[in-house]
């Protein structure tokens, strides 16, 4: 509709600037405040949505894929979009990790395109609003060298136990990306342990100094199941938790719930949420004793389905439980608002170093020119003057209420 009304009023309405400003603010309002926005009772949902509708331009798919050039003129009309966005650190925090999720499954249709969206970001909001995105895409291109070097060293110093072909590593700048390191343990299988360890000391010989936290989580990999009488051979790809589980089947067709818990070490209610899973939605696994709304005993047993079937030869399992799609998009959400009262108190105390004293009022309006990313409600920034009274960075002058103090 934009495009279409500024194709027209440079002939009809002779360019006339109040009709421009009419029409950026028709489209803000309707970009921020919408049938959407208003049934999720969410005014970031907007924002939300078009980053995930650039991850399905972004992102392979089974679909044809449109040509580079036409993808790069849908890009500049989701910009168009974008300008009008209001909360555009929520689009910056979904973007970010819908492209880190691109960056480390490889599933981009193009690392250009990748480049030049982020570069359209960075025109549009500066280099800070993309700081993080940029070291995240040079990540990609250092981890392939990085990569290339390793097979290099298998190569000159080769190993009996390496039976892993096609294994890679990327290695991500902490504080870019938006993963956590892992707070609980761990216990690789065995079989991918030989080049695990055997990269980690080649990294170590690389860059002395620097340590490696593994994110098993976003791991992945493929297995082979295969099956002598009938003849059946299929590709798991899996997550690492996965396919930690599938590999203590290896030398024993059944095992118990705590016997799974003590080979692999993965917390209890992530691996029953992962053994339901394989029960119930690939069916790789069978038991006779768990049910359905009861959590998994320890003595539960449970089984390699040895009737498995799948007209598929490779099949994906590692797709993300709906609990935690669901639970990453509030997290999403809640980390973006404990950000903003953040960023408020910051801009809160440049505002008041540079300005000593300055009256309520005056003080509201400041940080609401300032803070261009999102716009700040009145209450949310009451309650940050409040936090930074309280930890004495500003105050209130005796006998004048509405007028602070900046503290040194």
């Amino acid at each position: 509709v934009s495009s279409g009304i500024n194709a027209e009023y440079g002939v009809s309405f002779d360019k006339n600037s109040l009709f421009v400003q009419a029409l950026d603010k028709a489209c803000t309002g309707f970009m921020n405040k919408n049938a959407v926005s208003e049934s999720s009772g969410n005014t970031g949902k907007s924002p939300e949505l078009l980053a995930k509708y650039c991850n399905l331009l972004l992102k392979k798919s089974s679909r044809v894929n449109p040509e580079e050039e036409e993808l790069e003129s849908i890009l500049n009309s989701v910009m168009l979009i974008f300008k009008y966005i209001t909360e555009k650190d929520v689009f910056q925090r979904f973007y970010r990790t819908l492209l880190a999720n691109r960056l480390v499954n490889d599933t981009s249709v193009s690392h250009d395109l990748e480049g030049s969206m982020i570069s359209k970001l960075k025109q549009e909001c500066g280099f800070e609003y993309t700081s993080k995105l940029q070291k995240m895409y040079t990540d990609t291109h250092t981890s392939r060298d990085l990569n290339d070097r390793f097979q290099e060293y298998c190569k000159n110093n080769p190993a009996p136990n390496d039976t892993l072909q096609g294994f890679s590593v990327m290695v991500l700048s902490d504080g870019s990306w938006p993963y956590s390191r892992p707070n609980s343990d761990f216990n690789i299988a065995v079989e991918l342990r030989s080049v695990h360890d055997r990269f980690s000391q080649f990294y170590d010989k690389q860059h002395n100094g620097r340590k490696l936290s593994w994110l098993y989580n976003q791991s992945r990999g493929e297995i082979e199941w295969s099956r002598d009488k009938p003849k059946i051979n299929h590709r798991f790809t899996c997550s690492t938790f996965q396919m930690s589980i599938l590999l203590q089947f290896n030398h024993r067709d059944s095992l118990t719930f705590s016997e799974l818990q003590a080979n692999t070490m993965i917390e209890k209610d992530k691996l029953d949420a992962l053994v339901r899973q394989l029960i119930n939605k690939f069916n790789v696994l069978s038991s006779d004793d768990i049910r359905t709304e009861a959590p998994i005993l320890p003595t539960d047993g449970i089984n390699l389905n040895l009737a498995y079937t799948n007209r598929k030869i490779r099949v994906n399992l590692a797709i993300a439980l709906k609990s935690e799609a669901k639970q990453e998009t509030e997290s999403a959400h809640q980390s973006v608002r404990d950000d903003r009262m953040l960023v408020i108190q910051a801009c809160i105390v440049r505002t008041m170093k540079s300005r000593k004293q300055l009256k309520h009022s005056l003080l509201l309006a400041e940080v609401m020119q300032q803070l261009q990313n999102f716009q700040p409600s009145v209450p949310a920034i009451k309650k940050c003057i409040g936090i930074l009274i309280e930890k004495d960075y500003i105050k209130r002058l005796e006998g004048e209420n509405d007028t602070y103090q900046y503290l040194a």
